[in-house]
């Protein structure tokens, strides 16, 4: 038997109980903001300012970027932002200009500003696309120019692209060494440059660690008791899973031809003992980088950004062989637009593909950092919520289904809304499943029972 969530089955609904666009769904740290008010000095990491100079009613940039998440805080005067931003500390700074003169002098005025440090990343909204336009913005330090009228998935591209940067995740570097003091070391220089370090004393656990921990980059002493480090990295080699990983040899041997025939061998880099600390960090940040762009490229859907079928499935895996072990709750979730068809017929693939990123933007925005999500095939995405029970997944679902239900899209036939449906499988006990597999096609069939319920609402597995 299901369990039923449709907390506001109508469009109208979703829209009249949004409330307040800060209060972000499954926060990782709990908000003590109350309801219906901005976020507080000290927590704004979506709060965004917008600097309105063309005095012309434009459609409400608040209302459009509440659904993903962000805050619009209006200026009224353009004197007000270096006092503004002694007191707030948004993410952005957006500015509408138009081609007056008024917002040339905006340009010149920030471009001048006594205190540039203080500003955010900027992005110019204007009608005019001049040459002319476009060097003062540059000249005035704006990252990104838009176009009018505006393209509401452009700029949450924008917004998300700027945040990322800032919010960069550590490389997870993994260090094999049987010698702990020197392991110790290694680890403390390359966590003092913000990165995430496990070190392993015993290269026969390898395997365990490469699973859970997942990391880019494996430096490798090699020179230990029981397996040679060029011997360990060919058994990793074995495994197409872990082949595309960085292996950077750290170790005293000077012979110029052994350390070739290490890299032969399995490795990527060589590097030799000691070492200075400045360069250490320098060459495992830089291959950890490539590596990671790699990853990138072949793990994620062109479109979305997001994990692709494959590795969705293959987190899936890792993430329920965790809760096997662990005893932690581990929720899955399948979500489909519904009526994607007729949207394509109507409005076209183009806008059919900016529907798609839109609920791929909102996902990222609404879900936490440790959530997975992937795009498992057309309009069809997938979640998986580790340390979560069925109740805190039903409940974060449907705040994301209100959400996108008031998600306007633009087409040249008129904006619309779309909906989606959910289903929801949750591993909370031993005997819930044996197979991931097993969890995915309760989570399929829960959709399929939301689908044939009247859509726009979420079910759970049994």
């Amino acid at each position: 038997m299901s369990q039923t969530a449709q907390e506001s089955n109508s469009v109208g609904d979703a829209q009249a109980s949004v409330g307040d666009p800060s209060t972000i769904a499954h926060r990782q740290q709990p908000s003590s903001q109350p309801e219906n008010s901005p976020p507080s000095p000290d927590e704004e990491p979506r709060l965004v300012l917008l600097l309105d100079v063309t005095g012309k009613k434009h459609d409400t940039i608040s209302e459009r970027l509440a659904p993903f998440g962000y805050w619009v805080d209006e200026i009224g005067r353009r004197d007000d932002l270096s006092d503004i931003l002694k007191r707030r500390k948004p993410s952005h700074l957006i500015i509408r200009i138009d081609g007056s003169i008024l917002g040339q002098k905006t340009l010149e005025m920030i471009e001048y500003m006594d205190d540039r440090t203080s500003l955010p990343p900027m992005i110019v909204l204007s009608q005019d696309i001049s040459m002319q336009t476009r060097l003062a913005a540059v000249r005035a330090g704006v990252s990104t120019f838009l176009g009018e009228p505006l393209n509401m998935i452009a700029l949450v591209d924008r917004l998300e692209a700027t945040r990322r940067d800032k919010e960069h995740a550590p490389y997870r570097i993994l260090i094999v060494d049987d010698d702990k003091t020197i392991a110790k070391f290694h680890a403390t220089v390359l966590g003092a440059a913000g990165m995430e370090v496990l070190s392993l004393h015993d290269p026969n656990k390898v395997f365990d660690q490469l699973s859970e921990f997942r990391p880019e980059l494996i430096l490798m002493d090699h020179f230990m008791p029981e397996v040679q480090g060029r011997e360990l990295a060919q058994v990793i080699r074995q495994e197409p899973t872990y082949d595309s990983i960085p292996i950077v040899f750290l170790s005293n041997e000077d012979d110029r031809r052994e350390q070739l025939i290490l890299m032969r061998t399995g490795g990527d880099d060589f590097l030799t003992k000691p070492i200075n600390a400045e360069l250490l960090v320098n060459a495992i940040a830089t291959r950890a980088e490539r590596f990671r762009a790699l990853r990138a490229t072949m793990l994620r859907d062109s479109l979305t950004g997001l994990l692709n079928h494959t590795a969705i499935k293959e987190r899936l895996n890792v993430d329920f062989g965790r809760a096997k072990r662990t005893g932690s709750p581990l929720s899955l979730v399948l979500l489909d637009l519904d009526h994607f068809k007729t949207v394509n017929d109507t409005h076209g693939h183009p806008v059919g593909d900016q529907v798609l990123k839109s609920l791929s933007h909102l996902l990222k925005q609404r879900l936490r950092a440790t959530d997975v999500i992937g795009r498992y095939g057309g309009e069809e995405f997938v979640v998986v919520m580790p340390d979560t029970p069925q109740d805190a997944a039903l409940r974060v679902i449907n705040e994301v289904r209100d959400a996108f239900a008031q998600v306007s899209h633009p087409s040249p036939n008129g904006a619309f809304v779309v909906t989606l449906s959910a289903g929801i499988a949750s591993h909370e006990n031993e005997g819930a499943y044996k197979k991931a597999s097993e969890m995915m096609k309760a989570a399929d069939e829960a959709l399929y029972e939301a689908k044939g319920n009247g859509r726009n609402r979420v079910e759970t597995a049994a």
